[in-house]
């Protein structure tokens, strides 16, 4: 079915089958690539295209998102955890709906956000956690609601075990979107913001009429928490223009009123996945989750969706208006403007009246001293600490512990903790007589041990058995054993290395650095400015942009990097690395201007008229020009040709790209170019003349149509 068509494209063949699988689950019929040959030329006939972009693939995203149709979706997988390269990807095209990184993906996070762009059902946080997490929500409405509710979702972080350093990125999170919703999302009829005139130190007295929808879960691996206004007004430029500047710009806070910039820059470097869900006009709901268990933070999907089914408008939430703090709702006021009559009040008070004179009565016993027993507390295994109601009572050295002074029928919260162990926890309410018994069973905790690897990407085998991709962190090993470990990666000489797993309950913590293997090498790409994009050997390195700490590259062989920024004029650098060579510094100043960018499908030479710097250069180059008109002659050498192309150059690079076509004479003529007489030439595509001279001497000219890259035959 064409609307269900989904196309997945990877040059890991076991990857694509995994990503395949998960396509498959969001309901897609899917057709899976390893080439971008394979899919044909034209526009791709498909809902949605998910491309990992890796190896051969790494710089087609933009020619990629060029052949969807208008109203399919691109999802995109990048190789490793990059914030600024995510952020790239998304600014390239308005149709791609998200990023995931592939060394953290698990199917379902692909298939759930492959369903979101197929079927477009995407508010709810309930799409996001694992069936039976029971979910929780509130309304904020003002200052006041916000601290609560912040509070609120703090207390119970806590209780669900999640980590300090983890709890201040979730609360900043919090704040940070909750700030965002109820002082940046409102807008009245016009679209102008509600906000955006008043100081900030004024707003925490008003409130819109609309409230903010806060829903939370925690599943023990995954805190995950959104946020949803009533006015359906963050569009994705803003938000991608905000992450840019953050990334990019030297003074990365937006200072003026109601500036939400900085807010989002750190919702993306602090949370695990960020994603945002948009039904224009209507609602916003920003989502951001947090995996428990990563040993760093990192942004490991990020995305921008828009709601296509809500046809009911359960989402609306009616006009805005700005409300002062403490009003109440117009119905409430016209509810209370209806005075019960005199008398109703008076009955009313004297059956209040008499209904505590019997609770009294009937509670009085119950204001003598409480009877009181003890229990005895039977902990395996033994030396576990005690607690009822959050406070220690003693230790069961010997597995049993004798706890006095309990009131009967009074409900205790019972706790034993002991170190390796899951806590055991348990309601008791003990019966007058002599002590009752209680048992206490503590589960062994697993042991941890987080392995991460220099550069990260490394596949991790224990065994001859594939158990993750670095950093991951491992919980099946038997607590105190050793583990035979082995990490991989294309390019880096393999590591093996015997590890000891801690005792059960702790954590441990083992970084390895790969040696790059003996025909690789590696560049650290640097320039000032810094954010150029990365070129080797004519080839844009996507998601490269400079600092780059690591490029690995072909060792012994000759290589030229190119640096590329806006207004500036770019830099090319030849380098031969020598074998296993790390961090071989690469580095360029950047001075403003612009080039000319030549390219051509044949062995060519190219000359910028005028520029004496740009003379018979071998392509690739660029030739950094000033602002201005000229004519670049370029020059196929095998066979020969000569064309040459006009070029207006302003403030920014001219990218020319050259296609040649090989015209043959047939047997018996020969071609005539400028008093010469040759078998083949090189033309540029597209309808040319050529002169033909047969066998007598007799010349003619001949019209043909040249394809790049395809020799021809003159007729």
């Amino acid at each position: 079915m064409l609307a269900r068509r989904v196309i997945a494209l990877s040059v890991d063949k076991a990857f694509g089958k995994v990503m395949a699988t998960a396509l498959r689950a969001a309901g897609g019929v899917v057709e899976l690539h390893s080439t971008i040959e394979a899919m044909g030329t034209g526009e791709l006939q498909a809902a949605l295209l998910v491309v990992h972009l890796d190896g051969a693939l790494a710089s087609s995203l933009e020619d990629l998102a060029l052949r969807l149709r208008d109203d399919a979706r691109l999802i995109v997988i990048l190789p490793t955890y990059a914030l600024p390269q995510t952020v790239d990807a998304m600014k390239m095209s308005d149709k791609i709906s998200g990023v995931l990184v592939q060394t953290e993906m698990r199917p379902g996070e692909l298939a759930a956000m492959a369903t979101r762009v197929l079927a477009g059902d995407i508010f709810g946080l309930e799409k996001l956690v694992p069936w039976g997490t029971r979910i929780y929500s509130t309304l904020v409405g003002d200052y006041q609601e916000k601290s609560l509710c912040i509070a609120q979702l703090m207390e119970f972080a806590e209780l669900m075990g999640v980590r300090r350093k983890y709890r201040d990125n979730i609360e900043r999170c919090l704040d940070e979107m909750l700030m965002n919703a109820l002082y940046d999302a409102p807008v009245d009829e016009h679209g102008k913001p509600v906000f955006a005139e008043i100081p900030t130190k004024s707003r925490i007295g008003l409130r819109m009429e609309q409230k903010v929808v806060v829903q939370y879960a925690c599943d023990g691996r995954v805190f995950a928490m959104s946020v949803r206004d009533s006015f359906g007004a963050l569009e994705r430029g803003t938000i991608l223009r905000y992450l840019y500047k953050c990334l990019h710009s030297e003074q990365q806070i937006d200072r003026k009123t109601g500036g939400a910039g900085l807010g989002l820059y750190f919702i993306a470097s602090s949370a695990s996945r960020f994603l945002i869900n948009v039904l224009p006009g209507v609602a916003t709901e920003c989502v951001v989750t947090h995996d428990l268990e990563a040993p760093k933070v990192e942004l490991e999907a990020f995305g921008y969706f828009q709601e296509k089914i809500d046809a009911a408008g359960r989402l609306a939430a009616g006009p805005s208006r700005l409300l002062p703090q403490g009003a109440t709702h117009p119905v409430e006021r016209r509810a209370g403007a209806q005075r019960a009559p005199r008398g109703v009040v008076l009955g009313l008070s004297a059956a209040i009246a008499l209904l505590v004179a019997l609770i009294a009565l009937v509670a009085y016993p119950r204001f003598a001293k409480p009877a009181t027993t003890a229990v005895r507390i039977t902990v395996d295994p033994p030396g576990a600490t005690v607690e009822l109601d959050g406070r220690v009572r003693g230790v069961a050295t010997d597995g049993t512990l004798l706890v006095t002074g309990l009131e009967v029928g009074r409900a205790y919260r019972v706790a034993a903790h002991k170190d390796g162990h899951s806590p055991a926890e348990t309601v008791f309410q003990p019966a007058d007589g002599p002590p009752t018994n209680l048992d206490l069973r503590l589960v062994p905790r697993t042991a941890t041990l987080e392995i991460d690897s220099d550069p990260r990407g490394a596949v991790l085998m224990i065994g001859g058995r594939e158990v993750g991709v670095t950093p991951t962190t491992l919980t099946s090993l038997a607590p105190g054993s050793d583990a035979a470990i082995t990490i991989t990666r294309v390019g880096y000489a393999p590591v093996e290395r015997t590890v000891r797993v801690p005792a059960a309950g702790a954590e441990a913590h083992l970084s390895l650095t790969l040696a790059i293997d003996p025909s690789f090498a590696s560049l650290a790409v640097t320039s000032t400015p810094a954010g150029a994009d990365v070129y080797l050997d004519g080839q844009r390195q996507v998601g490269q942009v400079t600092p780059v700490r690591e490029l690995l590259v072909e060792a012994g062989r000759p290589h030229k990097i190119s640096l590329r920024l806006a207004k500036h004029a770019p830099a090319t650098i030849a380098i031969t690395p020598t074998a296993g060579a790390r961090a071989v510094p690469v580095t360029a100043t950047l001075v403003p201007g612009a080039a000319i960018a030549i390219t051509a499908n044949v062995d060519a030479r190219a000359t910028v008229v005028g520029v004496p710097a740009c003379v018979r250069k071998p392509l690739p180059f660029d030739c950094p020009v000033p602002a201005g008109r000229y004519d670049v002659d370029i020059e196929a050498l095998r066979p020969s040709g000569v064309t040459r192309r006009p070029v207006e150059v302003s403030d920014d690079t001219i990218a020319l790209d050259v296609r040649f076509g090989i015209v043959e004479a047939k047997p018996g003529t020969q071609l005539v170019v400028a008093g010469r007489k040759l078998p083949r030439l090189a033309l540029e595509e597209g309808k040319r003349t050529v002169r033909v001279a047969d066998a007598a001497g007799a010349e003619t000219n001949v019209e043909v149509k040249v394809v790049a890259g395809k020799p021809i035959v003159v007729p």
